[in-house]
């Protein structure tokens, strides 16, 4: 058989030959075009810039010119911190090849099958190149499917019998773009966000475009702002299931019989008048996520947008919620959220059972140094007034746990909590924390109790909006006659075992105000200890004592803190040793204290003292049998005023500068006790006798003959303090 036909070889042979050689050119390219596609050279044309584009194929098939079928596609892409993954079982197209003279790749059609797509945000970004104009122009006038299995979006996953037409066109190396007319849509669609099922059975329709631009004049989220979209959606609900029984609250869905209807335009940023979305959901939350029955939600645009949502009152938990909101205007601020803020005003009143309540607590704290610990039911009735909670609005909880963590001191019990909006400039945000008996342990020994009492009161005050409600927080603790079962569970803080704590009750009260970092600014604690047994540098005491402890002012930065003006008077003190001798009596008065909190820990004071009787202050350095007689006589010679520096750091208490003067005795003494360790001088005039004492341990060495001398050619324990300002 020939192998062209007979009528062919009556041709003309110009003919011929033309036919012929379009013969050769069409072998030629079904070769040549195959081979490009299923060889590494399609890789190496297309992939230039994987870092940016990459496509893969499968096997592919062209059989006319600009004209090809490839199977097994996958294209992956990265825009600044945006990537997308989209999938094709199957995918032909067209392209127009006179085009590619113009520096365009136009392609007026792509039909594609079994597509799967995939957008994603990652934090390394790849920066977009500057405008230009130089680039290629890509064109996709029509991308269509009649088979779209799912489209994810971060943690949207949409799934189910899709379709959907797009086309674009965008220009490479910096130039404009623009989104053609497109629309999408599910059949018979799941929905689930982070793996928790939100609608099936849902049908979903889209529509959207956007017109030419640079990507610097709408970048990012900016793009909504130019863009014109449409959603219809309507689908069987899924109940929301909350459990908060284990260590980690478990969200997830369950079936139920509810739907969400919505449709919605958008168009240049701005919601269009009808838009409408309703969304009954069943709630189920709690521990083991019990119901709590049907949330209604619903958002209506006109001129402003109205949100309301309702949940009907549970008789056995007391959950109810009741929500008017409306938002001034239309436009919808997707790249800051928060300005949507000051637009908002309405009502929000119901009750709600929480298992943890402590999310109050964060809104006025900065750190965790006040908690309510457990659950409970929360009842409130918010107004909101351009963002800001407004005067009228209360917040209450009948009956939960607190725990205020306070200079190393936890206190701790039942309480009653209220918060309200009250008026100011700005209005001011209040909780008032009642707690009507309660405990404080040391911060790191719980069990152990410092002091228990009743009536404890914290006041926590802020700028009500609530962006700046925790930046200038105040706080005030106060509580009065808490009882304090055994002084002696105080020695953890005097930290010197030359002064012990022995036992003895007392009651303390105090007053102190708080930052939002739970540090106190200004402050006083009143201790009065009754039957208080103390052991100081070598001498056992017992009597009544009242400490007035103020806290003038605190540098936390520094820590640094003035205790200035606190006072210390002892009562019916009683000295081992001394038969008899009782009702001895002592004032001390701060005339200034500095503590040095960071390490190494420091407190430094200047004292003016009054005591009955310089007795105990020499039975420090000797006791009464070893004195001259002169000195007995002196030992009860009536009142005396004296005055002294101290210094206490850890395991050491030092005491330099300490005089004594009555009418009849001088004394001068300084102090330097290191654990157990004691070492000192004394000095003792009467008229023209005068004695001086050497203390090194238990060794004690009299010096009678030019003792002042002796004492002033000692040296110094402490640094000679500086004047004061």
């Amino acid at each position: 058989m020939p192998l062209i036909p007979e009528r062919v070889r009556r041709w003309p042979r110009p003919w011929r030959v033309a036919l012929l050689t379009l013969l050769a050119l069409y072998a030629l390219y079904l070769v040549a075009g195959n081979v490009f596609l299923n060889t590494p050279l399609f890789d190496a044309v297309t992939n230039r810039k994987p870092e940016k584009f990459r496509l893969q194929t499968g096997p592919a098939l062209t059989l006319l010119p600009g004209h090809a079928v490839v199977w097994n596609v996958r294209i992956r892409g990265q825009a600044n911190h945006t990537v997308y993954i989209f999938r094709a079982d199957r995918a032909s197209a067209w392209i127009s090849l006179v085009h590619l003279f113009k520096r365009e790749v136009r392609i007026p059609g792509i039909n594609a099958t079994g597509v799967e797509a995939d957008i994603q945000r990652v934090e390394k970004a790849i920066p977009p190149p500057p405008r230009g104009d130089r680039g290629w122009n890509i064109r996709l006038d029509a991308i269509h499917s009649d088979s779209i299995r799912s489209g994810r979006f971060g943690k949207l996953l949409i799934a189910g019998q899709g379709h959907g037409t797009v086309g674009f066109q965008k220009q490479v190396k910096g130039g404009p773009s623009e989104l053609f007319d497109s629309t999408a849509g599910f059949e018979q669609a799941t929905i689930t966000y982070d793996g928790v099922k939100l609608l099936d059975e849902a049908h979903l329709a889209a529509r959207f475009h956007y017109p030419r631009h640079y990507r610097d004049e709408a970048p990012g989220l900016r793009k909504f702002g130019i863009t014109f979209a449409q959603l219809q959606v309507d689908g069987r609900s899924q109940a929301i299931k909350i459990d908060t029984a284990g260590p980690h609250v478990k969200v997830g869905s369950v079936p139920a019989e509810a739907r969400l209807t919505a449709d919605v335009v958008m168009d240049r940023g701005l919601l269009q008048p009808g838009s409408r979305v309703v969304w009954r959901v069943p709630v189920h939350a709690g521990v083991h996520a019990p119901d709590r029955g049907l949330l209604s939600l619903q958002l209506d645009v006109a001129q402003d947008m109205r949100v309301q949502a309702r949940l009907p009152r549970d008789p056995e938990t007391g959950s109810e919620l009741h929500a008017d909101l409306r938002v001034t205007g239309r436009k919808i601020p997707f790249e800051a959220p928060a300005e949507l803020l000051p637009r908002l005003s309405g009502q929000v009143r119901g009750a709600w059972r929480f298992e943890s309540l402590n999310w109050i607590a964060d809104l006025f704290v900065r750190k965790p140094w006040f908690k309510l610990e457990g659950g409970g039911l929360l009842q409130g009735d918010l107004r909101i007034a351009d963002g800001q909670l407004a005067p009228g609005s209360t917040l209450e909880v009948p009956q939960v746990a607190a725990i205020a963590e306070v200079a190393g001191v936890r206190m701790q019990g039942d309480a009653h909590a209220v918060g309200r909006i009250v008026n100011g400039a700005p209005p001011q945000a209040e909780l008032k924390v009642a707690i009507p008996t309660f405990r404080a342990a040391p911060s790191d020994a719980p069990k152990a109790v410092l002091f228990d009492g009743k009536a404890l009161a914290l006041t926590l005050r802020g700028d009500a909006r609530l962006q700046q409600l925790r930046d200038g927080m105040r706080a005030q603790l106060r509580f009065n006659d808490a009882r304090v079962p055994d002084l002696s569970a105080y020695n953890r803080y005097v930290g010197n075992d030359n002064v012990r704590l022995l036992g003895g009750t007392a009651l303390l009260s105090g007053d102190v105000t708080l930052d939002a970092a739970g540090r106190v600014g200004q402050g006083r604690a009143d201790l009065r200890g009754t039957g208080a047994r103390m052991q100081a540098a070598g001498l056992s005491l017992r009597g009544d004592a009242q400490v007035k402890a103020r806290l003038q002012r605190a540098d936390f930065d520094a820590g640094q803190f003035d205790l200035g003006g606190t006072t210390l008077s002892l009562r019916n003190v009683q000295v081992d040793g001394d038969a008899g001798k009782g009702g001895w009596w002592g004032e001390v008065d701060l005339r200034s204290g500095h503590i040095q909190s960071e390490a190494p820990f420091q407190v430094d004071a200047r004292a003016d003292l009054r005591l009955r009787d310089a007795g105990p202050l020499l039975g420090i350095y000797a006791e009464r049998s070893q004195y001259p007689r002169w000195v007995l006589g002196l030992l009860d010679s009536g009142e005396v005023q004296a005055s002294g520096q101290l210094r206490w750091r850890r395991e050491h208490l030092a005491v330099d500068d300490l005089q004594a003067e009555n009418a009849r005795l001088s004394l001068r003494a300084r102090l330097d006790m290191e654990q157990a360790q004691r070492r000192g001088d004394l000095y003792l005039r009467w008229g023209l006798l005068g004695a001086g004492i050497e203390l090194d341990g238990g060794k004690r060495t009299w010096h009678l003959s030019g003792a002042r001398d002796w004492y002033d050619s000692r040296p110094r324990v402490l640094p000679e303090a500086k004047p004061a300002p």
